[in-house]
C-alpha cells in the first residue's frame, strides 16, 4: 500500500494562507508543526480554562476560542514562540475576555503534566432507592396505594439507568421495596418526619363512607428502621470495597403532576443535584453532566427544584451526585405504561456513563 505523503505547510499552503479554519482542528494538527511540547502545552492551557469555566471542551472549540480571542496565528508565528513562557501573557488576556481576571502566575503551574485525572471515575455506583413497587410482607401491596400515593414512586428507574450489558465498572444498588413502606433517602429525625414523610410513611385521610379520618402507616418505625439500616450497611460496604475514584449517582424520577412532595410541579426535564460538601464532585464533571444533557435538548436544572445527593457514612473519599428526571420524558403517570423516548432516554444515559468512565 503507498505510504500517503504528508504535506508541508508551503505545500499545502502555496498562497501563503495562514488562516487556521484551513486545516487546523486538533492537538495534533499543532504537534505536527511544532512538536509534542506544543500538544502538551496546549492541553494544559485547555485544561485550565475548562476548570474556569466549569465544563470540558473539545479540542476544535478550544483551538477556535485561543486563536480568534488572541488574534493569533496557528503556523509560522507560533513555531518562534516558546509554548511553555511565550503562551501565558496572551492566556492571562484570554482568560480576562471570558471575564475571568487571571495573572501569569497562576498559570505557570499548570505548566506540567497532570497526574491526577480528576474528571474521571473507575467506578459508578448506581443507588437506586425509589423504584420498587413490593412490600416485605402480605399485609399491603401495590394495589392498597391511592393515586397520590402512586405518584411518589419512581416506576422505571431500576431499568431506565441501569445498562442492558454488564460493566464491570458498574454496579447498582437498588431497594427492594416501596419507599411507602420504607425510604431508605431520609434522614434520621427527618424534618418531613413531622409531615408523615420520614423513613416510614404514614398518612390521615376521609374515610370511604366520607365520615371521620382514617390513619395509615405501611410500615412500624421498628420495621422500616430494620430495612433502612440493612440497605445503608450494604451500600457502605460497596464503597469501601471499591476503595477508590468512585461516583455514587443517585438515580431518581419526579412526577409532572402535582404530589404529597411537591404541589407545583418544576417546569424542567432533568434536576442536577450534589452536596456542598467533600463528597461534590469537580465542577468540571458536574458541569459536562449539565452541558450533556443540554445537548441532548433537555431543560435543566442545578441543585433547583431538587438539591443534593444521597451520601453514606464511609471513611473513604467519594463523590456523590444526584440525577432527577421528570417521568413524562419516558412514562404515561396514569396507565403506568412506557412511552418511546424510554429507550432513547436509557441510551443517553449509557453513554454519560462512558463520559464519566476512564
Amino acid at each position: 500500500m503507498e505510504k500517503k505523503k504528508v504535506l508541508s505547510w508551503d505545500e499545502r499552503h502555496p498562497n501563503g494562507d495562514l488562516s487556521y479554519h484551513t486545516f487546523l482542528d486538533s492537538f495534533d494538527d499543532v504537534s505536527t508543526l511544532h512538536g509534542v511540547g506544543a500538544k502538551v502545552a496546549l492541553r494544559t492551557l485547555k485544561y485550565y480554562l475548562e476548570e474556569e469555566i466549569g465544563h470540558e471542551l473539545s479540542d476544535k472549540e478550544f483551538l477556535a476560542i485561543f486563536f480568534k480571542v488572541l488574534n493569533l496565528r496557528p503556523a509560522r508565528p507560533l513555531g518562534g514562540w516558546s509554548f511553555q513562557y511565550g503562551y501565558v501573557v496572551p492566556m492571562a488576556q484570554l482568560l480576562q475576555e471570558y471575564k475571568i481576571n487571571c495573572g501569569p502566575q497562576p498559570i505557570f503551574k499548570f505548566f506540567r503534566v497532570r497526574n491526577e485525572d480528576n474528571r474521571h471515575y473507575k467506578s459508578l455506583i448506581l443507588h437506586i432507592p425509589h423504584s420498587s413497587t413490593a412490600f416485605p410482607d402480605g399485609k399491603y401491596s401495590f394495589d392498597d396505594l391511592d393515586e397520590e400515593e402512586r405518584l411518589l414512586i419512581d416506576y422505571y428507574t431500576d431499568e431506565l439507568f441501569v445498562p442492558e450489558q454488564e460493566d464491570k465498572n458498574i454496579c447498582q444498588m437498588a431497594f427492594p421495596y416501596c419507599r411507602l413502606y420504607c425510604d431508605v433517602e431520609r434522614l434520621i429525625n427527618d424534618p418531613l418526619e413531622k409531615n408523615g414523610l420520614g423513613i416510614s410513611y404514614s398518612r390521615c385521610f376521609l374515610h370511604k363512607d366520607g365520615h371521620g379520618m382514617v390513619f395509615r402507616s405501611f410500615s412500624g418505625k421498628r420495621e422500616a428502621f430494620a430495612l433502612y439500616s440493612d440497605f445503608h450497611s450494604e451500600v457502605s460496604k460497596k464503597i469501601v470495597g471499591l476503595a477508590e475514584r468512585i461516583l455514587l449517582i443517585d438515580c431518581h424520577s419526579f412526577s409532572a403532576l402535582p404530589n404529597l412532595l411537591n404541589s407545583n410541579p418544576p417546569d424542567i426535564d432533568i434536576c442536577i443535584g450534589y452536596n456542598d460538601d467533600e463528597t461534590c464532585p469537580n465542577k468540571v464533571v458536574i458541569g459536562n453532566i449539565v452541558q450533556y444533557f443540554k445537548s441532548k435538548g433537555y431543560k435543566v436544572g442545578i441543585n433547583d427544584p431538587f438539591s443534593n445527593s444521597k451520601t453514606f457514612d464511609v471513611p473513604i473519599k467519594y463523590h456523590s451526585i444526584m440525577i432527577e428526571i421528570n417521568k413524562k420524558l419516558y412514562m404515561d403517570e396514569t396507565t403506568l405504561e412506557k412511552k418511546v423516548g424510554f429507550l432513547k432516554l436509557k441510551s443517553e444515559i449509557k453513554s454519560l456513563y462512558e463520559l464519566l468512565l476512564k
